[in-house]
C-alpha cells in the first residue's frame, strides 16, 4: 500500500548496501543501513515541516474527487486481499487466481469472510454503537477457543497448524534496540544513494497528501493539512534517532477507528501506549489471537470501503468518474499503488479538458441594436446606426481560454461572418472576464486575426489584462502585424470607434446614392421624422434659455474644466449650447469609466438640483464651448417670480430626461460589460 512505500524503498537500500559491502562486518553494514534510513526520515520530516510552514498542504484540494475515490477503493481492495493473506497465509492476485485456489485453505478463509460480513451488517445497521466491533472480536475469539477445546485441540496444536498469530518474539523488544557505531559509516556510499533517499521524501509527501485526503472523506470533516504536516514532520525528526523509515497517517487504522465510532483523539494515545507496552514487555499475549479474526478485520475494512466506492457510489457518480475509480483499482492490482493514482490523475485531466472544452466561453453576443457607446449622437447618426446593426458584433468572453475552447471561438466568429451576407465589419472581443490563456489558444487568435484580415473585418480587443497582454505581445499578436486589430481599454471606447467608422462609411454611401438619385427613401423618411421631433426639442430648448436669460449665467468653458465632481453636492443645472461635456465615474480602484458624452442642446446636473443627490459622476468639459448655468438661488427666484416659465422649464427637463433614458438603455450593456 501507500504506507509501505518508505519501508519498501528502505528495503531496496538495505539490499544494495548488503551487495556493495560484502566483505564488511555486520556492524559496518548495520551502521550504513541505519544511517541511510535515518537520513531519509530526517529529510522527510524537514520536507513536511517546510510544506506545513509555507501552507502547501492545501495542494491536496486539487486532487480530483474520482482519484480520491479510486484511492480509497484501491485501499479497500488491498485491505481485502491483505485480509485473505493474513487469514490463510496465501496472497490473492488476479493474475495468479488459479494457483490461489489450488493453495488456499477455505476453512480459515470462510471463517474470516463470515466474521467480516457479520461485522459489516451489524455496524451498518447500528452505526452509532461503539461496542459492536470489540464485542464481535471478543465473542469470535472466545467461541473459536472453546470450539477448538471441545474438538480436542490445544493452544500448541492451534499454533502448529497456523490458526493463531505468530511466531512472535519472546521477551521485551527494547533489548534488541541499539545505536550503530557511526565511525563505520561509509559517507561516499551514502551519497551514492541520494536518489533513493530523495525518492522516499517525495513519495512520502505524496502519500501523506493522499492518505490525508482519504481520511477527510472517511471522517466526513476537513483537516488542517498544514498543522498535520508540521506534526508529522516533528514525529519523523524524533523517530529518525532510532532509525525507523519515514511514517505518516494511516488510512486503514483511521478508517477502523471511525467505523467503530471511536473518533476521539484518545484512540491515538491509547494506540501509542499499547505499542509502547509491547515494546517494553513483549507481545506474547497476542499469540492467542486467531488469524481469521485479524484477517477478518482487514476483510471488513476492505469490504466496507469497496461497498462505499464501488457499489454505492455508482448511483451518485457520473459514468466517466466511476470508470476512473474502477481503472485505478485495476492499475493498482496489476502495476502498483502510485501508478494507479497517477493514471487516475491523468484520466481526470483528460476528462476535465474534454468537459471544459464543451463549456461556452462566450458569455454574451451583442450587436449595435442592443449596445451603444456613451457618445451623444445626432439624430441622423443614430438612424444610421439603427439601420446598420449587423455590421458590429460584440463577444463577451469568460473563463480560461485554452486549445479546447479557442477553436470553438474561431469557428463561431467564422459562422457569424459568413451568415451576415458579408455585412459584418467589426468584431469586438471583451476579455474582462477571462482568467488566462495558453499558448495554443494564442495561435487560434492569430488564425482568427488572419481570417478577419482576409475578410477586411476589424478585430477589437478590450479589457485586456496584463496577464493576457504579455503573452499576446510575446507571440507577435499586435497591431503592427495585424493592421485590422485594435486594442481599447474598455468596451465603451471600442464601440465608439466602430460607430464612428460605420457612420462615416454609411454617410458617404448615402451621399453617393443621392448624387445618383438612388437614396434610401425609408432611411431618409425615418431620419426626417426624427429630425423634426428633435427640432421641436431644440426650439423649446433655445426658446426657454432665451426666456430664462435673466436667471441664467453665461459661461465660456475650455477643455479640461470641471463642472462638478463625483460625490460632490452640486445644485447647479447646466445648459449645453456648444461644446461637449463628458460624464465619468471612478470605481473603488480609482479606475475611471465614461458614462456619457453630452453635446449641444442637452442639460446636466439636474439630479443634484432637484433630488439633492450627491453626484454619481464627474462632469468635465472635453470640447470648449458655451454653457448657461442655473444656480439654486436663481431657480428659486424663477419659481417665485414666473411660475409659468418654471413649469415650462420643468417640462423641458422631463423631456430631456426621457430622451437620455432611451439612449442610456442602449449603453447599459456596454457599461456593465466594461
Amino acid at each position: 500500500s501507500v504506507q509501505d512505500v518508505p519501508a519498501a524503498i528502505s528495503a531496496v537500500i538495505a539490499v544494495s548496501f548488503a551487495q556493495l559491502l560484502v566483505t564488511a562486518s555486520p556492524e559496518a553494514l548495520f551502521a550504513n543501513i541505519f544511517t541511510a534510513i535515518a537520513l531519509s526520515t530526517v529529510l522527510t520530516g524537514i520536507c513536511f515541516l517546510l510544506l506545513g510552514h509555507f501552507k502547501l498542504g492545501n495542494l491536496v484540494r486539487f486532487i480530483p474527487y474520482p482519484v480520491l475515490g479510486g484511492f480509497l477503493a484501491a485501499t479497500g481492495w488491498l485491505l481485502f486481499t491483505g485480509g485473505i493473506q493474513v487469514s490463510t497465509g496465501v496472497g490473492l492476485k488476479i493474475v495468479n487466481l488459479a494457483s490461489f485456489f489450488g493453495q488456499v485453505d477455505f476453512l480459515p478463509l470462510g471463517l474470516g469472510l463470515v466474521f467480516s460480513i457479520i461485522l459489516l451488517v451489524l455496524t451498518s445497521r447500528y452505526p452509532k454503537n461503539m461496542m459492536i466491533t470489540p464485542g464481535v472480536i471478543l465473542a469470535s475469539i472466545v467461541l473459536f477457543l472453546l470450539a477448538a477445546r471441545f474438538m480436542g485441540f490445544s493452544i500448541e496444536d492451534l499454533k502448529t497448524q497456523g490458526w493463531l498469530l505468530g511466531p512472535l518474539p519472546d521477551g521485551a523488544l527494547w533489548k534488541a534496540a541499539a545505536l550503530p557505531d557511526f565511525s563505520l559509516v561509509d559517507w561516499p556510499l551514502i551519497l551514492k544513494h541520494v536518489g533513493s533517499i530523495v525518492t522516499i521524501v517525495v513519495l512520502s509527501a505524496i502519500s501523506f497528501l493522499l492518505n490525508s485526503s482519504g481520511i477527510e472523506i472517511i471522517a466526513g470533516r476537513d483537516l488542517d493539512m498544514n498543522k498535520d504536516l508540521k506534526a508529522t514532520g516533528i514525529t519523523n525528526l524524533i523517530s529518525s534517532f532510532i532509525g525507523v523509515p519515514a511514517s505518516y497517517v494511516l488510512v486503514s487504522q483511521t478508517a477502523l477507528a471511525t467505523r467503530i465510532g471511536a473518533k476521539s483523539r484518545r484512540v491515538g494515545v491509547f494506540h501509542g501506549l499499547f505499542l509502547l507496552a509491547v515494546f517494553f514487555i513483549g507481545g506474547t499475549f497476542l499469540a492467542f489471537f486467531p488469524k481469521f479474526v485479524a484477517g477478518g478485520l482487514l476483510l471488513y475494512l476492505g469490504l466496507s470501503m469497496l461497498k462505499e466506492w464501488v457499489i454505492d457510489s455508482r448511483k451518485s457518480i457520473p459514468v466517466f468518474d466511476y470508470s476512473i475509480i474502477i481503472g485505478i483499482i485495476l492499475v493498482v492490482e496489476f502495476f502498483g499503488f502510485l501508478e494507479g493514482v497517477a493514471m487516475g490523475i491523468v484520466a481526470s485531466v483528460i476528462i476535465f479538458v474534454f468537459r471544459y472544452s464543451t463549456i461556452n466561453i462566450i458569455k454574451n453576443i451583442l450587436d449595435a441594436s442592443n449596445i451603444r457607446s456613451s457618445k451623444d449622437r445626432s439624430i441622423t447618426d443614430q438612424r444610421l446606426l439603427d439601420y446598420n446593426t449587423d455590421q458590429l458584433v460584440v463577444l463577451q468572453l469568460q473563463g480560461f481560454i485554452f486549445f479546447g475552447t479557442a477553436n470553438s471561438l474561431y469557428e463561431k466568429v467564422k459562422a457569424l461572418a459568413s451568415s451576415s451576407d458579408k455585412t459584418l465589419k467589426f468584431v469586438v472581443m471583451d476579455l474582462g472576464l477571462v482568467q488566462g490563456i495558453d499558448s495554443s489558444a494564442i495561435k487560434s487568435f492569430e488564425k482568427l486575426a488572419q481570417y478577419l484580415e482576409k475578410e477586411k473585418i476589424d478585430l477589437l480587443l478590450v479589457n485586456l489584462s496584463q496577464r493576457l497582454r504579455i503573452p499576446f505581445k510575446a507571440d507577435g499578436f499586435t497591431n503592427e502585424n495585424y493592421p485590422h486589430m485594435h486594442e481599447y481599454e474598455n468596451l465603451d471606447h471600442a464601440t465608439e470607434f466602430c460607430e464612428d467608422r460605420i457612420i462615416k462609411t454609411e454617410s458617404q454611401k448615402i451621399k453617393i446614392a443621392r448624387q445618383g438619385n438612388k437614396a434610401q427613401s425609408d432611411l431618409i423618411q425615418a431620419v426626417y421624422s426624427d429630425m423634426m421631433a428633435a427640432l421641436e426639442i431644440q426650439v423649446l430648448f433655445e426658446t426657454l434659455t432665451d426666456q430664462m436669460k435673466d436667471y441664467l449665467e453665461k459661461i465660456q468653458v475650455s477643455e479640461g474644466e470641471e463642472l462638478y465632481a463625483q460625490k460632490a453636492l452640486s445644485t447647479d443645472i447646466y445648459f449645453i449650447m456648444r461644446g461637449t461635456v463628458t460624464l465619468s465615474r471612478k470605481d473603488r480602484e480609482d479606475q475611471s469609466t465614461r458614462i456619457r458624452m453630452l453635446g449641444p442642446w442637452t442639460i446636466t446636473g439636474e439630479l443634484g438640483a432637484f433630488l439633492g443627490y450627491r453626484s454619481p459622476y464627474t462632469a468635465k468639459v472635453t470640447k470648449k464651448g458655451l454653457l448657461y448655468k442655473l444656480s439654486a438661488t436663481n431657480r428659486d427666484r424663477l419659481l417665485n417670480e414666473n411660475p409659468e416659465l418654471a413649469s415650462k422649464f420643468q417640462q423641458l427637463v422631463i423631456i430631456m430626461l426621457g430622451s437620455q433614458l432611451m439612449k442610456t438603455s442602449k449603453v447599459i450593456n456596454t457599461n456593465t460589460s466594461s
